[in-house]
């Protein structure tokens, strides 16, 4: 049986936190990624072929969370984990590369505005749930594309040390 003791709570932490999402990397979902975990359960290795494509906005347009379902009924827990990412200006190119998105199931890493690293789909890749555009109607209206990219996975995002970050291959 699995220990499912608590053994400690959680202090009252620091007022040094920021809100929001610095930048996003994405690469394929690939089975024969690997990643070792440590004593924290936070990623501090990754054994991965593909490469990690950055995805990048103004200020205040992304965003990251994580919801945890429980059913006491069917003694099932599992997290949705979901990034909305916004891109202003409708272009070719946004479009050609929202298509790709849509069409594979990817590994995405999410940098906070704190410096930190989490990594969505982790075990069951993350997908593409809805993505609009439009040209907005006046002149002040955003022009642009909105992303929401979901994955289900049986916990909540890993944290990725930094040190297994700059040991993938980024491109911009």
């Amino acid at each position: 049986m699995a220990n499912c003791t608590l053994t400690s709570g959680i202090p009252l932490a620091c007022q040094d936190n920021t809100g929001g999402v610095k930048n996003v990397y994405i690469a394929a979902f690939s089975d024969s990624t690997t990643f070792t975990y440590d004593s924290d359960d936070i990623i501090d290795a990754v054994t991965s072929s593909e490469t990690f494509y950055t995805f990048k906005f103004r200020p205040q347009t992304a965003g990251f969370t994580e919801e945890l379902t429980k059913s006491l009924e069917n003694g099932t827990t599992f997290t949705t984990q979901t990034l909305t990412m916004m891109f202003h200006k409708m272009d070719a190119a946004k479009r050609n590369n929202m298509l790709l998105l849509a069409k594979t199931s990817m590994h995405v890493i999410v940098e906070t505005q704190n410096g930190d690293y989490w990594l969505m789909g982790v075990a069951n890749g993350a997908d593409v749930s809805a993505q609009t555009n439009g040209s907005g109607l006046a002149y002040g209206d955003k022009n642009g594309y909105d992303l929401t990219i979901t994955a289900l996975e049986p916990v909540g995002a890993h944290n990725l040390d930094a040190t297994a970050f700059a040991s993938l291959t980024i491109s911009a």
